[in-house]
């Protein structure tokens, strides 16, 4: 089960950084396409990487919840 745990929170991460970088490229292509300058896309980028992080630790904890319960 310890292993188990181990690689969930591994996919957590690996999740987390794909995400993140997956959504920080379409924060910016979009804000770009609608001519947003580069102040505004940092921002928009900054606060789409935390929430994707916040959403996907939210769902490994869930994941590792439901492991240690079995």
């Amino acid at each position: 089960m310890t292993f188990l745990k181990m690689l969930v929170t591994a996919l957590g991460q690996v999740l987390t950084w794909c995400g993140g970088q997956h959504a920080r490229q379409f924060i910016e292509i979009r804000f770009r396409q609608a001519g947003y300058d580069d102040e505004a896309i940092d921002a928009a980028r900054e606060a789409v990487t935390l929430l994707v992080t916040a959403l996907i630790t939210a769902l490994m904890a869930q994941i590792l919840h439901i492991l240690d319960s079995l």
